[in-house]
């Protein structure tokens, strides 16, 4: 390659560590050959498919900036139709060897012209020195004048390795140059591979992140039409009193709360109802339970199934995946008959008698039920509704008692 330009570059000044934001870097501009990843994938065996790689070629000419992305290097056993001189932007610790050679750089290093001339001259400088290796180097030290101390160690080290490398069992394991050839063929290929690999899982991850933005385009309007946020995105009330609540699906509680389902309930009831949001045990009796429920509470249900409805077509309105019969069967009320009466007063063993569930589901159901009763007052206090908020401060003294809120059952 060629060096065609180099600037200074502060570093990152919004990085927290103030050395490394003080270290001033070289980024370099170079002229690379290489290849289009594509054209590795591409095996034309048709007239169609050579008419499109011709294509493919004559516009990969026209690309003057090239990305590690979208290209690889130049390998000899590469079609010399697919090869272009680019322009590739590195820093300072890409560059292994500098030579003393200096060639002509045109000022306009885009077009077409100006790079072909230049590759033309990189192929006459190879070909005059007979290969690369025979290039002459620029000594760092005695031609470029680094006096840095630790810089010299540097490079007797590295000339340390490459004696090493020089003496590896790889050489004494294969002596015949052709196999080992073969070798590193083989492992210029796997190298390749890799490369390939770790694009295409860029790649993968840029459209995942595309996927995610347009599925947060769709919660955006969900909210929108729920009345959370306006049309500029800013949150109203409704998405204020959703922020205070994570223990339950805050869409549907702030709905029950805003269409006044709590309203016209008792603190008994509201809990019982709220329970059917904590208890995910025995949904297969779903329907049986139901029927059971007493009227009071069934009621109430009715009127949270009506709540589920309107916010599972509201997402299903703006284009979400979503199983509203799924959605509305996670509301369980196989919990609410025995909610209601631990409200009440009732011991735990009687309470027990009102489920099919084991103790520590119970248990498990009450504490969070505590806690999302918790969360609705502090939602209701930071909206102003006093009345809600004194009515939930109720319901959670009444359901934390007893040997559900031991800090250990073995007490």
């Amino acid at each position: 390659g060629a060096v065609v330009s180099y600037r200074k570059r502060q570093g990152d000044n919004n990085n927290t560590n103030s050395k490394e934001s003080s270290i001033e870097t070289r980024i370099l501009e170079v002229f690379l050959f290489c290849v289009e990843r594509h054209f590795d994938d591409n095996d034309n065996d048709n007239d169609d498919d050579d008419d499109a790689r011709k294509e493919d070629i004559e516009n990969a000419n026209v690309i003057w900036r090239g990305t590690p992305r979208d290209c690889r290097p130049r390998k000899p056993t590469d079609d010399p139709a697919t090869v272009s001189l680019r322009i590739f932007t590195v820093g300072a610790d890409s560059i292994q060897r500098i030579s003393a050679v200096r060639i002509y750089v045109p000022d306009d290093t885009k077009s077409l012209p100006s790079r072909k001339s230049v590759g033309h001259t990189i192929d006459e400088v190879q070909k005059r020195f007979k290969g690369s290796e025979n290039i002459p180097l620029l000594d760092p030290i005695k031609d470029m004048g680094i006096k840095n101390k630790d810089f010299a160690t540097l490079v007797e080290r590295a000339a340390e390795l490459s004696k090493r490398l020089e003496g590896h069992d790889l050489l004494a394991a294969l002596p015949d140059e052709k196999e080992r050839a073969l070798v590193l063929t083989a492992y210029n290929k796997k190298a390749t591979l890799q490369q390939q690999a770790a694009v295409i899982r860029q790649e993968a991850r840029s459209y995942e992140t595309v996927a995610m933005k347009a599925d947060l385009k769709k919660m955006k309007k969900v909210l929108r039409q729920l009345g959370h946020v306006d049309a500029n995105g800013v949150i109203l009330t409704k998405g204020r009193t959703a922020c205070e609540i994570n223990t339950a699906n805050e869409l549907v509680v702030v709905e029950l709360m805003f269409t006044g389902v709590f309203n016209d309930l008792t603190v008994e009831q509201s809990v019982a109802l709220l329970s059917c949001m904590t208890f995910d045990d025995g949904k297969k009796e779903r329907d049986e339970i139901i029927s059971k429920l007493k009227s009071f509470l069934r009621t109430p249900f009715r009127k949270l199934e009506e709540v589920g409805k309107t916010v599972a077509r509201a997402i299903i309105d703006c284009k979400m995946e979503l199983d509203e019969q799924e959605f509305l069967e996670a509301f369980n009320p196989g919990m609410m008959e025995a909610v209601f009466a631990w409200c009440k007063g009732a011991k735990f063993v009687e309470v027990q008698l009102l489920t099919n569930s084991y103790e520590g589901t119970t248990i498990r159901t009450l504490r969070r039920l505590e806690e999302l009763v918790r969360q609705i007052s502090v939602a209701a206090k930071a909206i102003g509704n006093q009345e809600l908020q004194t009515k939930f401060e109720k319901g959670s003294e009444l359901i934390k008692r007893d040997i559900v809120f031991c800090s250990s059952l073995y007490l």
